[in-house]
């Protein structure tokens, strides 16, 4: 039996592959990661009352301000976001 030559696998392109995800800026450059930011967590009722007590509680909205301006220029309420900035 004879085998008929198979094609390589093409690897994926490095378009296909996933971009760096592009970072909200204020109007004076600074985005989440930057030492200029602030990060305002805001919990429900029954988070606040755990952090009370001791506990570890997930924001439900994180909230970047600038140090600079003072203003807000990102929030989110993803919780991949909110349990990064756990306090």
């Amino acid at each position: 039996m004879t085998e008929a030559p198979t094609q390589p696998v093409a690897a994926e392109a490095p378009e296909a592959a996933e971009a760096p995800e592009e970072k909200p800026r204020c109007a004076c450059g600074t985005d989440r990661d930057s030492k200029y930011s602030v990060v305002d967590r805001d919990y429900s009722f029954l988070g606040t009352l755990y952090l009370l007590w001791g506990g570890t509680s997930v924001p439900r909205k994180v909230t970047f301000r600038c140090v600079k301006c003072d203003k807000a220029f990102e929030s989110s309420t993803r919780p991949s976001v909110c349990r990064k900035h756990i306090m």
